[in-house]
């Protein structure tokens, strides 16, 4: 895919363009999980700009340790929306199979799969399929059995109760087949 392509899907995705980023770091300095990251916000946001996005972007551990928060959007005195861009990097990084970090794509898309069955989280249900899937699954176990002695655990809801929701989804799936 042509690198202005990408960098087009991502202005498509966040509603924004990233050339009106001129790279002061604001976004990255108030940034609660920059330490941690390997690349901060404004890196991120230069790295799609520059036309880096599918080898660097898409494949650093930043985007999925972004927690949209949106400090880095609010700093930002272009309204580039920094966060966007994560969570646009977040999709397209699903969209082709790369999560960086094997654990936090799978509870990405338990995340969005359990919103869209139910209408609403189910804490529980997310983190069991995610335990399951990366065959970590008695990792939780000692606090698992703490809060169900206490009574914080709930039974997963029906998925009767997620209809609206599903069909909003649905308008959303099709309105995205038809404009693509």
């Amino acid at each position: 895919m042509a690198t202005t392509a990408l960098r087009h899907e991502f202005e498509a995705l966040t509603g924004h363009g990233v050339n009106l980023c001129f790279q002061c770091g604001k976004c990255s300095a108030g940034c609660p999980m920059a330490e941690r990251m390997d690349l901060k916000p404004a890196q991120v946001v230069h790295h799609v700009r520059l036309g880096h996005a599918e080898e660097v972007v898409l494949n650093c551990e930043a985007i999925w340790l972004c927690l949209g928060c949106e400090t880095c959007s609010s700093r930002c005195p272009q309204q580039v929306e920094p966060a966007a861009a994560m969570n646009a990097a977040r999709i397209l990084a699903l969209q082709r199979h790369k999560p960086a970090i094997r654990e936090v794509g799978i509870y990405y898309q338990g995340f969005v799969n359990n919103m869209r069955l139910n209408g609403k989280i189910h804490d529980v249900s997310v983190v069991a399929i995610t335990r399951l899937l990366t065959g970590r699954l008695f990792h939780d176990l000692p606090l698992g059995w703490k809060l169900a002695v206490r009574g914080r655990i709930k039974p997963p809801p029906l998925p009767v109760h997620g209809g609206g929701f599903r069909k909003l989804y649905r308008r959303t799936l099709d309105h995205d087949a038809h404009t693509a």
